[in-house]
């Protein structure tokens, strides 16, 4: 029979135990993130947004180069090349966000005026 003092020892080692191999896993799995970083740099392509439109199906922009913009649809099969953009007719998101808080207090004054623009509009 196992006494109260030895099952006390045996569930701090196993949580000792734990500990070590979820601490592992962590240093580990970001030492693969920082390795295939490195391997997968390049300099002239870059994907800028990811657009997912069905679970095997997606919408990228990729930037080429210094002022290029590539949009490309991508299938399970199949890569299409949609169109090609310039540096001034891609949307800053973040500037219309910060933009947004500037004029707008609160998300509910900004919703409320998005509303109001739409149905303005039919």
């Amino acid at each position: 029979m196992i006494s109260t003092s030895q099952s006390f020892f045996q569930l701090i080692v196993v949580l000792v135990c734990f500990v070590v191999v979820l601490v592992l896993a962590y240093y580990t799995t970001r030492w693969l993130a920082n390795y295939q970083k490195g391997r997968s740099f390049n300099k002239n392509l870059k994907i800028i947004e990811t657009l997912k439109l069905s679970p095997d199906k997606y919408v990228q922009i990729i930037a080429c180069g210094k002022n290029k913009y590539l949009i490309v649809g991508l299938s399970k099969n199949e890569v299409t090349l949609l169109g090609e953009l310039n540096e001034d007719e891609l949307i800053d998101l973040d500037s219309i966000v910060s933009e947004n808080n500037n004029n707008n207090n609160n998300a509910s004054t900004g919703f409320s005026q998005i509303i109001e623009k739409m149905k303005s509009k039919k």
